[in-house]
C-alpha cells in the first residue's frame, strides 16, 4: 500500500469519525475547565485565554483523533453487528493505517502538552496510556467487556485525567483546597455521564450490550442520565457560588442553572411523553449549553 492510500484513508476517516464535531467539542471543554478553575480558584480577575489555553486545545484535539482511533478498533466486533458503514468494519482503513496515524496524533499531542509544561504532557499521557489499558480490558477481562455500566465506570478516570490536563498550571491552582479543585472533574464528567446515559436509553432494543435501559431498565436509566444532569449543573453553582461575587453581572453568573431546565425537559419527553428513544438532542444542546455558560461566569468572574 502506497503512502498516498494510506493518508487519504486516514484523511477519510477522520472526516467521517471525528471531524468536525469533536475538535469543537473539545475546544469547548478546554476553556470551560479553564473559566470554571479561574472561578473556584478565586482568581484574582476574570478569566481570559491565552497561549497555552491554545496549546492545550490543539493538544486535546490531537489526543481525541488518537482515542477516536482506539475506540474504533476497540468496539469493532459490536460495530459489525450494530454499525455496518463504519470505515474500518467495511475495510475502508486498515488496523495498520490507525496505528501509524495513532503513533503521530500521540506525538503530536504530547510536543503541544510539553510546550504547556512538562506536569501537563505527563497527565495527557497518563489519560493516553489509560486509553490503551481500557482497550486491553476490553479484550481480556469479559466483566469490563460485557457489562455496560461496569464499562462506563472504568471510562470515567479518563474523563477526569482530560480535565486535570486542562487544569494544570492554572493560577491558583496550588493555593485552591483539594475539594473545590476535585469538583472540577466532577462537574465535568457528570455532564458526559448525563449525554451517555440519554444516548444509550430506550425502551426497546433487546440484544444490544452496549445499552444501559437493557441492563437496568428504560425508565431507572433516564433517571440516571437526568440525575447526572442536575448533579453537574448543582455543584457546579454550588462551588463557583455565583451569588458572592456575581453583583451586577448576575444574569450571566447564574446561566448554569438555567441550563438545569434541558435535562428535566429530556427526562420529561421520555418518562412522561412515552418516547421509545431517549432524545439525544436535548442532552446535546445541555452539554453545550452548560459549558457555554460557564465560560460565561469565568468572563465575568469579579
Amino acid at each position: 500500500m502506497t503512502v498516498s492510500v494510506r493518508t487519504g484513508g486516514i484523511r477519510a476517516f477522520l472526516v467521517e469519525r471525528y471531524l468536525p464535531v469533536y475538535p469543537i467539542y473539545l475546544t469547548l471543554w478546554v476553556v470551560a475547565v479553564e473559566s470554571m478553575t479561574a472561578v473556584v480558584t478565586d482568581s484574582a480577575g476574570p478569566w481570559r485565554p491565552t497561549w497555552d489555553t491554545a496549546l492545550k486545545a490543539l493538544a486535546l484535539v490531537a489526543a481525541g483523533a488518537f482515542l477516536r482511533m482506539v475506540d474504533d478498533q476497540k468496539d469493532l466486533d459490536y460495530d459489525r453487528l450494530h454499525n455496518s458503514t463504519r470505515p474500518l468494519v467495511q475495510g475502508r482503513i486498515t488496523h495498520a493505517e490507525l496505528r501509524m496515524a495513532m503513533a503521530l496524533t500521540a506525538a503530536v499531542a504530547l510536543v503541544l502538552a510539553a510546550a504547556v509544561s512538562l506536569p501537563a504532557a505527563a497527565v495527557l499521557a497518563a489519560a493516553l496510556g489509560y486509553g490503551l489499558a481500557l482497550w486491553w480490558m476490553e479484550l481480556h477481562v469479559s466483566w469490563v467487556r460485557d457489562n455496560p455500566i461496569v464499562n462506563l465506570a472504568v471510562v470515567c478516570p479518563a474523563q477526569f485525567l482530560v480535565t486535570g490536563f486542562v487544569m494544570v498550571g492554572q493560577p491558583g491552582v496550588g493555593d485552591a483546597s483539594w475539594g473545590r479543585l476535585l469538583a472540577v472533574p466532577v462537574v465535568f464528567t457528570s455532564a458526559f455521564l448525563h449525554l451517555e446515559f440519554a444516548r444509550k436509553t430506550c425502551r426497546t432494543g433487546a440484544g444490544d450490550p452496549h445499552s444501559y435501559s437493557q441492563r437496568i431498565g428504560a425508565s431507572a436509566s433516564a433517571k440516571t442520565a437526568w440525575a447526572f444532569g442536575m448533579l453537574a449543573v448543582l455543584l457546579e453553582l454550588s462551588v463557583t457560588a455565583p451569588w458572592r461575587w456575581a453583583e451586577h453581572w448576575w444574569p450571566v453568573a447564574w446561566v448554569p442553572l438555567a441550563a438545569g431546565i434541558l435535562p428535566c425537559v429530556s427526562a420529561w419527553i421520555f418518562l412522561g411523553g412515552g418516547a421509545d428513544r431517549h432524545p439525544r438532542s436535548w442532552p446535546t444542546v445541555f452539554v453545550v449549553a452548560f459549558y457555554l455558560a460557564i465560560v460565561g461566569q469565568g468572563l465575568v468572574y469579579r
